[in-house]
């Protein structure tokens, strides 16, 4: 993680927050091995059904596309609500004074052409608050990294800062994370850090019923 530094949130980064909520959501999902093999058995199954080979292509072509609109369509919703919600006032939202809640950004030397005052861009973002369908309980939010800096541990770097910030306020045993199944890499973090699945539940919407997309806390 060299060069990369995680500070408190500032009403500059705004904008830049907002963008890059918005453009990471969707290209951090990897899908886990239940959702790959479940997709991959329908040509087979649809094989063995009609015995027609065209059949069966066209078939396992329709689903990947009707799954792959299906879950932008999902992601799209999430990422929207979140900038409607939390994301709208940050200030508000996180940085009130005497509101066990905070958020942070990972800053980084600029690498061609993303723009950051200074020299300096915004490449990864995390934020701890109360969770509003959990009276009692904080919520682990708003994880994101740019595209060019995964892999170096800046989402374990911001995860432990906002890890140290609930032990200090005395919410660590009570915080929480909602995850997608096409989150695998992110699950696997969340674990490394000590957090258990609670529940495996199913998104709550048509869409997401369609395709049997679950999320899990």
């Amino acid at each position: 993680m060299d060069g990369v530094r995680i500070r408190e949130y500032r009403s500059e980064d705004y904008h830049v927050v907002r963008e890059l909520n918005l453009t990471t959501c969707t290209s951090t999902c990897s899908p886990g091995p239940g959702v790959l093999l479940t997709l991959l058995a329908v040509p087979p199954v649809t094989f063995n059904l009609s015995g027609s080979v065209p059949v069966c292509l066209a078939s396992g072509a329709l689903v990947l596309l009707g799954a792959r609109l299906a879950v932008r369509r999902l992601l799209d919703q999430g990422i929207r609500l979140g900038l409607r919600e939390d994301l709208q006032d940050i200030d508000a939202s996180y940085m009130s004074p005497g509101r066990v809640a905070c958020f942070w950004v990972a800053e980084a030397e600029e690498e061609g052409g993303v723009g950051g005052a200074g020299g300096r861009v915004v490449v990864g973002t995390v934020g701890v608050l109360p969770c509003v369908t959990q009276p009692g309980a904080w919520e682990l939010k708003r994880i994101s990294v740019r595209q060019g800096f995964r892999g170096r541990g800046v989402a374990r770097a911001l995860c432990t800062t906002a890890l140290g910030f609930a032990a200090r306020g005395g919410v660590q045993r009570h915080l929480v994370l909602y995850t997608s199944m096409l989150q695998a890499d992110a699950q696997r973090l969340y674990l490394r850090l000590g957090f258990r699945k609670l529940e495996e539940f199913l998104w709550p919407s048509l869409p997401a019923r369609l395709v049997g997309f679950t999320g899990k806390k």
